[in-house]
């Protein structure tokens, strides 16, 4: 389990993180979000142990990570998976940091044949490609059988079967009873992935929701609609309750009322209709919502 309290991390003038708090559950799959500078490397690095916290704690498993005897039985860190000696090959890597621990050459084998590294084992991790990279971060992350596990952007470089790997990975480590606490941008992966989410933007909390919460508080479904007589169309359908929103010429977004409902009412307007489509609300509507006032960093009109 990971308990963050009042957690505060000041840099000179910036404050990364201000005064948050939140329980990473054992059992579930959490993900954690947020815009770029919203504090949660910050956070992660106070939960490993390498930033001390200005105010508050980030404990693992009811203690600081520094107060553990074998901190690779407790946590498996997955932050950034190019900390490796690039002269090293994977296998001596792994022997290195299984002897900090008294940890036998079995359980190397082990995490090489689960992270799928036989065939380059012996070879120098400075040779490896990105994705490679992220195969021995996780086997490192799993070397002593930890009971937690945190790790960001673990999907980062992996080709799809890869990508489906570490989802069901993770998905069974959580199953287990242990603790996952992983950090993606991809929303998509995260909504297969996670049970659980935590959002912070600007340093503050802003969600601490299972995930189906979260996308039940953006549950206002449209429907796009394409039709030549886009004007006919929005006229008919004018109420208090629905807003009509013109994408295109010929191309309408319908929020406040169900599809069959609009068919309904094209048929008696004499409107006829090229598509008629309704979309649910993704997890990343959702999370464009809930931090749509805590992005740091905006884009322009896109480039034509």
């Amino acid at each position: 389990m990971i308990e963050v309290s009042n957690l505060t991390k000041r840099f000179a003038d910036v404050t990364a993180v201000n005064d948050i708090s939140f329980t990473v559950q054992p059992g579930k799959v959490t993900g954690f979000l947020g815009p770029n500078g919203a504090g949660k490397t910050t956070t992660m690095r106070a939960i490993a142990g390498l930033d001390r916290p200005s105010a508050g704690t980030a404990t693992v498993n009811g203690k600081r990570l520094a107060d553990h005897r074998a901190p690779l039985h407790e946590i498996g860190l997955l932050l950034n998976a190019g900390h490796v000696h690039p002269g090293r090959s994977a296998k001596n890597h792994l022997l290195a940091l299984a002897a900090t621990h008294g940890i036998g050459r079995t359980r190397v084998r082990e995490v090489i044949e689960l992270t799928g590294l036989e065939s380059v084992a012996n070879k120098r991790a400075g040779t490896f490609s990105l994705g490679m990279g992220q195969r021995l971060g996780i086997a490192g992350a799993l070397l002593g059988d930890p009971a937690t596990l945190v790790m960001d952007e673990p999907i980062n470089g992996l080709d799809p079967d890869g990508v489906l790997w570490v989802r069901q990975l993770l998905r069974e480590l959580a199953a287990g009873g242990r603790t996952v606490f992983l950090s993606s941008h991809l929303m998509s992966e995260m909504a297969m992935s996670a049970d659980h989410l935590i959002v912070i933007g600007r340093g503050q909390l802003i969600a601490d929701s299972p995930i189906a919460e979260v996308l039940a508080g953006e549950d206002k479904s449209r429907v796009l609609v394409r039709t030549n007589d886009a004007a006919r169309l929005t006229a008919a359908l004018a109420a208090p309750s629905v807003t009509v929103t013109t994408v295109a010429h010929d191309e309408l977004e319908i929020i406040g009322i169900d599809a069959g409902t609009i068919a309904r009412v094209a048929a008696d307007a004499g409107v006829l209709l090229h598509e008629l489509s309704t979309h649910t609300a993704s997890l990343e509507d959702a999370y464009m919502s809930l931090t749509r006032s805590s992005v740091e960093f905006t884009s322009g009109a896109a480039v034509r």
